[in-house]
């Protein structure tokens, strides 16, 4: 059920709202799937400039939950949100770099935005690092020092794919005490 005040928040463009709202109509239980209004409301958003709003619409365009899958338009709107320092927005990018997704792999680049939102904290880009520095993409140096570093901060998020890295590579070995 949409709530009357959140309604009129968006209707009168309220940017916060429009991105609640669209998202309502995405994953709200309690709110009947309509991807339609999902995107409407939060396509508005993200075009004032709302970093939640822009990473939901890159989403919806990778994934193409509501519109048609359009990679070009994923990386315009995770750019937009990554570069207000999005964390979630800057791991999709480091993802999309890495395996060429509507770009170009391009190791550097997934390094960089990979680096910027596992330093604030998230825990796939901080499992994108990891597997970095496990794999040494095209010259990109192999460090199980580093790797350990990153999946473990990962891991104590729950990252799946870290703990299966984690285990696989006994990367317990390689961790300093102070970050156990």
């Amino acid at each position: 059920m949409i709530d009357k005040q959140l309604l009129i928040d968006a209707e009168n463009g309220i940017a916060e709202a429009q991105s609640y709202l669209g998202y309502k109509y995405i994953k709200d239980k309690d709110t009947v799937q309509d991807f339609k209004k999902a995107y409407f409301w939060i396509h508005k958003a993200a075009q004032q400039g709302y970093p939640l709003a822009q990473y939901n619409l890159g989403y919806m365009y990778k994934t193409g939950k509501g519109v048609s899958v359009d990679y070009t338009k994923a990386i315009s709107w995770f750019t937009k949100s990554s570069e207000q320092g999005f964390a979630p927005a800057q791991c999709h990018l480091g993802q999309m770099h890495i395996n060429g997704v509507g770009v170009d792999t391009d190791f550097e680049e997934a390094f960089v935005w990979f680096s910027i939102a596992a330093e604030q904290g998230d825990a796939g880009a901080q499992c994108g690092l990891g597997r970095m520095y496990i794999d040494g993409y095209d010259g990109f140096p192999i460090s199980f020092k580093d790797a350990a570093y990153w999946l473990n901060l990962s891991c104590k998020q729950g990252n799946k794919v870290a703990k299966d890295l984690w285990n696989y590579f006994k990367l317990w070995n390689y961790v300093d005490e102070q970050y156990k």
